[in-house]
């Protein structure tokens, strides 16, 4: 009889006798999950909350209902977010083949399929279920309509108002950009989202319009006729009526001066309480076409004239007399004389002084003397003084984390040290430009400090006003990184590195200009360290227009890697590639080696290993090691290594990985210092390569060496410090020291505890990774107690179809085998079999764990023959996604050994059991020869062989982890006592494993021990 076991990996941990299991990131969490245990319908069916449509799709939530079908929250478990499946009942799709309803759901897929923009709903999938419904996956926006938003008690200021129509006009201008007219814009069909984001959606009645050359994306299984078919029948319109424009109710076609209308009646509504026309009949609206007006606003609102006549123009009841593209609507609102005014204030304190101090930086050449130099503290008012720290103090205190306040006081530590960094550079080039040298100095040098200073000072702005905004707990828990993440102010003191980089334009104008957006660009780095991915896309969305006219190619390249960054933090990794090759063109027309090279380097992470290409990447190597060398920037170095490291390791090039990853880790030393969190992550990512290697030792030390650093930068008590733990404990974990595996687990579960919540995902991941160590240990109720606590947490956070919540079955089988319980544990394993395949397909690797599982529990049951077929199976999947040389094959060798010994076929036993052990073969004995070596006793006691059974089981019990090794004391007491030697050795053995298996609870174990002892006392 075989025992429980696990294997482990970084990601999280595989399930007992597990073979393989998808590396996964982390899942949403648990509060974003509903609770109740409602019904909702795919189509015309019912369906309990829970149930997996399209093979991936578990439902969560309904959203809204209408006659035509319904929007339902679910789980993508392809993609690992949560989306919004919106359906149409089968009943809509069917009349008349393909229906009316099909065709603009269809529709509505392929028009928002064209479009990627921060103002627009993605959409992500399309297709049909199994009862004819079709469905369009989404983005999940948590928030409400424009509508609802609008309609809020106190009334919003129209400033408000504008705004967010603005961001709603710039998604409905993109849709016209990509050719499409919506046909239905009105404020119901916006979302204003939870995180500040507004998006068009409801393209259901959108039409190709008139822009050529525009191609629609495919859209997965569905016609690429519908977009054209016409859905306004003969005497009929369709619509919302209070926001059609006079021609679409005389029933001619719309097009973008028909949406233009929209957009303004909406925002008319929005602005003064009331639509331009109510057209709540059909009196109304007769009376509406044939005596088409302008409308006129009302004379005692706070409204100003310059938003009325933008949008009374819009309203024009002649197309002819309405702008021609939303843009020139949107520019009209975006011309407000007050914030103009206050803008130029703003950046004449801001934005524009970097522009401003490099003027005045190259006046400063031609005079001798530079009062008030000491006084250049100043210059840091609104940026990091009293009143900001406070503000950024209350904003990270007020997310009630555990750990926040110690965040709070860290992050004014290390402001306060760069502040003063800066200061002191800052009066060290004012002074030096006053000084006789100074004359001996290249003349573009103080400038060229004086500018980097300014940037600097822009971008410790633009990070303070992130931090103080408003108490965000995502952005606490990255705060300490974020600032640590701001640039080096050592290179604006380095002479060969600021008289290398590419000079500003010669033209004073254009440089002004360049320096003004310059600080406009620079949010984007903070955003991007601080995780804001769709705040900075946002941003560089309205930047690039701005940016690339300019015609100064090195900034322009600088925006476009930023937003090919953004775009990789965001997971759109095709569109981050794309964007990162248009940085690369701009970074040589500009001669800026580095900007060049860190996009090449970009481009290696996208393609090697993130998009999993690793032919083409291995091409593009050369290239990037090429072109870093030639920019000669130790970070850059350190930035290129990393990407090749982890490249490296995709393709199990594990040495030349684990060289990538040293050589990072020393240029990050030298440039951060041995406490910084960029040094921990080159220690992780070592540590992890090491522990891949089976250098378990080397790879505990750099563990714990980062485990250090992240403590003393981040405090004890951080989410970061209980990752860390956990890799740590994954090391103890494979070298067998059960114990202190334990510890770094327990204690990473109760910091996760404190900062998440016992039921967060995060939580009960680790809790299961817990119950495993314990597992090992042979605390099988414990273990059980644990699992079933963690299962119950995936159900109610994930639904019962989620392959998270098939890890989680499996565990718990292998607690309920641990005490004896083999149908029960049966049952469960058929389950989570059941859950991978119908998640995967039946050819997924994951599978095979299952199958692993499932096997070893027949065995137990004595169903050899099914036993073998599983583990037959399970072999199979593993040699075609592992190749035939994986160790992790010997698993379902030893137990596929096994059940042949026990069907009397000793020869296939041996082929198997042999080839099982040579996979587990290292340069020195290993703990994974253990189940091999006890398979291979069995096997010579099977044939009648005592003697020959017996070192194979003393080797066994020397390497069994604790666990397995009851079962191997058990196994060598019967093999010395049929070999007549040291008879009572063999006894104490077989006492020693009846105690051990009584205090776990394994009756079955106990009771076959205990007869056996009897006979032969």
């Amino acid at each position: 009889m075989s025992e429980p076991k696990q294997e482990e990996s970084t990601a999280a941990p595989e399930e007992a006798r597990t073979v393989i299991s998808p590396q996964r990131d982390p899942a949403p969490a648990a509060s974003e999950f509903p609770e109740s245990p409602t019904a909702s319908w795919a189509g015309d069916a019912p369906i309990a909350l829970g149930r997996v449509l399209a093979g991936r799709y578990t439902v969560l939530d309904v959203l809204g209902e209408g006659g035509m079908g319904r929007v339902l929250a679910a789980y993508d478990a392809r993609l690992d977010r949560r989306v919004a499946l919106k359906l149409v009942h089968s009943r809509g799709a069917d009349r008349g083949g393909e229906g009316v309803a099909q065709i603009r759901m269809v529709r509505e897929a392929q028009s928002m399929a064209r479009l990627n923009h921060p103002h627009v709903v993605a959409v992500y999938d399309a297709g049909t279920l199994e009862d004819g419904a079709v469905f369009i996956a989404m983005e999940y926006v948590q928030g409400q309509t424009l509508r609802q938003w609008c309609q809020q008690t106190p009334p919003r200021p129209w400033r408000e108002v504008v705004k967010a129509y603005l961001a709603a006009g710039r998604g409905l201008a993109a849709a016209h950009g990509a050719g499409l007219v919506h046909r239905d814009f009105k404020p119901d069909n916006v979302l204003a989202g939870e995180d500040g984001r507004v998006r068009v959606t409801d393209f259901g009645l959108a039409r190709a319009g008139s822009t050529p050359g525009v191609a629609a994306q495919p859209v997965t299984a569905l016609p690429t006729s519908a977009l054209q078919t016409p859905l306004t029948l003969p005497g009929s319109f369709l619509g919302t009526p209070a926001y059609m424009a006079p021609e679409l109710l005389q029933g001619q076609p719309a097009n973008v001066r028909s949406d233009v209308y929209a957009f303004c009646a909406s925002l008319y509504e929005a602005l003064y309480g009331r639509v331009p026309f109510p057209l709540d009949s059909l009196s109304a609206i007769l009376q509406r076409v044939q005596e088409p007006k302008p409308p006129v606003p009302p004379a005692d609102s706070q409204v100003p004239a310059w938003v009325s006549r933008a949008v009374v123009q819009g309203l024009h009841p002649d197309p002819a007399q309405r702008p021609g593209a939303l843009e020139q609507v949107l520019r009209q609102l975006e011309s407000d004389p007050e914030e103009r005014r206050r803008t130029w204030l703003r950046m004449g304190g801001l934005a524009a002084s970097v522009a401003l101090l490099a003027g005045l930086a190259v006046w400063a050449l031609g005079h001798s003397q530079r009062p008030g130099c000491e006084s250049l503290e100043r210059r840091l008012e609104g940026v990091w003084d009293t009143p900001v720290k406070a503000r950024v103090t209350q904003a990270l205190k007020g997310t009630g984390l555990p750990y926040a306040e110690d965040t709070a006081q860290r992050v004014e530590r290390l402001l306060d040290g760069y502040a003063q960094a800066w200061v002191k550079q800052r009066v060290e080039v004012c002074q030096a430009a006053g000084a006789p040298q100074a004359a001996q100095q290249p003349q573009s040098l103080v400038a060229r400090r004086e500018a980097c200073l300014e940037r600097r000072r822009s971008q410790l702005y633009a990070l303070t006003e992130l931090l103080g905004r408003g108490p965000d707990p995502e952005l606490t828990d990255k705060a300490v990184q974020t600032v640590q993440a701001m640039p080096r102010l050592e290179y604006c003191a380095d002479a060969t590195a600021l008289l290398a980089a590419v000079p500003p334009p010669e033209d004073p104008q254009v440089r002004a200009r360049v320096a003004e957006l310059q600080a406009q660009v620079e949010p984007l780095a903070v955003l991007l360290s601080a995780g804001k991915y769709t705040e900075g896309l946002a941003l560089s969305e309205q930047l690039l227009p701005w940016v690339e006219p300019l015609g100064y190619a090195p900034l322009h390249a600088r925006a476009l890697l930023l937003r090919a960054q953004l775009q990789e933090g965001a997971g759109d990794y095709k569109s981050s590639e794309a964007t990162a090759w248009q940085a690369i063109h701009a970074a040589a027309r500009g001669g800026d080696t580095v900007l060049a090279a860190q996009a090449w380097t970009l481009r290696l992470l996208l393609v090697g290993t993130r998009q999993a290409r690793p032919k083409e990447a291995e091409l593009l190597e050369p290239m990037v090691e090429t072109v870093v060398e030639l920019a000669n920037d130790e970070s850059t170095r350190a930035g290129s290594h990393q990407a090749r490291g982890q490249l490296q390791e995709s393709v199990g090039q594990l040495a030349e990985a684990k060289d990538h990853y040293e050589r990072a880790l020393v240029i990050r030393e030298k440039l951060l210092g041995t406490n910084h969190l960029q040094v921990a992550l080159a220690l992780t990512d070592l540590g992890n390569v090491l522990r891949r290697l089976g250098q378990h030792a080397d790879a505990r030390a750099r563990l714990e060496r980062a485990l250090a650093i992240q403590q003393d930068t981040v405090g004890s008590t951080h989410v970061t410090v209980a990752h860390a733990l956990t890799s740590l404990g994954i090391v103890f974990k494979e070298l067998g020291q059960y114990e202190q595996a334990q510890a770094r687990y327990e204690r990473a579960l109760s910091i996760l505890d404190n900062a998440l919540g016992p039921e967060h995902l995060q939580t009960a991941n680790l809790r299961r990774q817990l119950g495993n160590v314990l597992l090992d240990l042979g605390r099988f109720e414990e273990a059980q107690a644990i699992h079933e606590r963690s299962l119950a947490t995936l159900e109610k956070a994930l639904g019962a179809g989620h392959p998270d919540v098939s890890k989680a079955l499996s565990s718990l089988g292998i607690a309920l085998a641990g005490l004896g319980r083999y149908e029960d544990a049966r049952l469960r394993f058929e389950h989570a079999l059941a859950i991978q395949e119908k998640t995967f397909g039946p050819e997924h690797p994951g599978v095979a764990s299952m199958l692993v599982n499932l096997g070893g529990v027949l065995a137990d049951l004595g169903k050899h023959e099914e036993a073998k077929a599983r583990q037959e199976r399970a072999l199979a999947l593993l040699e075609k996604g592992l190749g035939p040389q994986h160790p992790m094959l010997s698993i379902p060798l030893t137990l596929l050994g096994r059940s042949l010994t026990q069907l009397g076929r000793p020869e296939e036993a041996q082929r198997q059991l042999d080839r099982a052990l040579a996979l587990q073969e290292q340069p020195q004995d290993h703990a994974g020869q253990a189940e091999p070596l006890t398979g291979l006793g069995l096997l010579q006691l099977a044939r009648g062989r005592p003697a020959a059974a017996v070192p194979l089981l003393e080797q066994a019990l020397r390497l069994a982890p604790e666990q397995a090794g009851t079962e191997v004391r058990f196994v060598l007491a019967q093999a010395l006592w049929e070999a007549k030697q040291d008879r009572p050795r063999a006894l104490e053995l077989a006492t020693h494993a009846r105690e051990e298996w009584r205090r776990r609870g394994h009756t079955a174990k106990v009771a076959e021990v205990s007869r056996w002892l009897e006979a032969r006392r």
